[in-house]
């Protein structure tokens, strides 16, 4: 599920200190993000565990898709042949 800032539930740093109980329990329903401001402006986002853990993972996929076409581009790949043989090397059963 894709969010905006814009949409998400905003709530004053005061606020939250005050009903964060209340706050997490809401969270715990709607799965929505909270936008926690302080001096007027977005100081955290408070997510719930379940979509940090996608954004992690899905940070994490991204990264190793970029460090793959890094080595595709730098050309520092091995050939399924070359595989085989190092893979043959490493695991022999002797």
């Amino acid at each position: 599920m894709i969010h905006s800032l814009l949409t998400a539930n905003i709530i004053p740093l005061a606020d939250f200190k005050a009903r964060a109980s209340e706050v997490l329990n809401a969270q715990k329903e709607n799965k929505e993000p909270v936008v926690i401001t302080q001096n007027g402006k977005a100081a955290a986002v408070l997510v719930p565990p379940e979509e940090f853990d996608n954004l992690v993972r899905r940070a994490t996929f991204i990264e190793a898709v970029k460090r793959g076409l890094d080595d595709a581009e730098g050309k520092r790949l091995t050939g399924q042949a070359e595989l085989a043989a190092e893979l043959a090397k490493r695991y022999a059963v002797r």
